[in-house]
């Protein structure tokens, strides 16, 4: 799933707090075989970023807090952008943890990986990381991209699967890059024959694209697993049996020089206790009921203690 365009409403009360991450600032990576800094022992300061889309902004906010309670200085960078974006700031060291999803970091990383497995993905990951940036244990919890039509269309043209979709002259809708990635069009005519009479770009999993497919202005869009309007819609997710969509487990990306064993211990307690459906409905309460993301972080976090 490449979230990197995905146009949704910024967390206001996530505040910039700062770039620099202690020890980090300025730390440009190097190459796989660089060196790089070994982890600490100990770490007192860590900078937090996040995507431009809420998920990211409360995942972030959750790891935030959960780690501010062990006593570490935490400095927030949210809403910084697009995937790009985010990844040449940890780079660079300007922050120094994100939240990130195993698929779509390791097509990031790895343009030619076809992983379909989630512990093949999550290992082929570790293994295309550049030296000084490292994951931590994969989250149970996944968002992944799902292509999804309303009930009516589904049943007018007895659509199940993805290859059910061939021949039937449908308009699909979606981000840029949902129109040439594997994980979209491009898999979708070369692993099920499947094209389309137009594409109309909108944005991904944004408001345009939930309007035009409710309003049949398009019959097939690109969807994200824990966005809640696809129960609340009854929208069908057609199933993908030649796994053009990667698996997308949530995953901290950390710096080596900010991974002390507190910091480590602490992200993969969050990440054991995290579900798929706890996280869609978490999502929900940003983006229909509005509340702030550091609300309801510190909510879930009351409700499912660390230690």
């Amino acid at each position: 799933m490449l979230r990197s365009t995905l146009i949704r409403t910024a967390i206001a009360g996530m505040a910039v707090l700062g770039l620099a991450g202690c020890g980090g600032g300025g730390d440009q990576l190097g190459d796989k075989d660089a060196g790089s800094s070994p982890a600490p022992s100990k770490v007192s300061s860590i900078t937090v970023g996040s995507a431009d889309f809420s998920e990211s902004q409360l995942l972030a906010e959750i790891y935030g807090q959960a780690l501010a309670a062990k006593g570490i200085e935490v400095k927030k960078k949210p809403n910084i952008g697009n995937r790009e974006t985010y990844m040449a700031a940890i780079k660079d060291g300007s922050v120094d943890l994100v939240p990130e999803y195993t698929g779509a970091a390791l097509a990031y990383f790895d343009k030619n990986s076809t992983e379909t497995d989630p512990d093949k993905a999550y290992d082929a990951l570790k293994k295309a990381l550049p030296s000084g940036l490292e994951v931590l244990d994969k989250s149970p919890a996944t968002d992944e991209d799902t292509i999804v039509v309303t009930k009516a269309t589904a049943d007018k043209y007895s659509l199940k699967s993805l290859g059910d979709l061939k021949g039937k002259n449908l308009v699909a809708g979606g981000s840029s890059e949902f129109k040439v990635r594997s994980a979209g069009l491009k898999g979708l005519k070369e692993k099920y024959g499947v094209e389309f009479k137009e594409y109309k770009t909108l944005d991904a999993g944004g408001p345009l694209s939930i309007k035009a497919l409710l309003d049949n202005q398009v019959q097939v869009t690109n969807l994200f697993t824990t966005q809640s309007v696809i129960k609340d819609q009854g929208l069908v997710q057609l199933d993908d049996p030649e796994k053009i969509l990667p698996p997308n487990n949530i995953v901290p990306l950390i710096r080596t020089d900010h991974k002390s064993d507190d910091v480590s211990a602490t992200l993969n307690a969050v990440d054991a206790k995290l579900t798929t459906d706890a996280l869609t409905d978490l999502v929900k309460r940003i983006d229909v009921g509005k509340e702030s993301a550091d609300a309801v972080a510190k909510d879930w976090l009351s409700k499912n203690p660390l230690s």
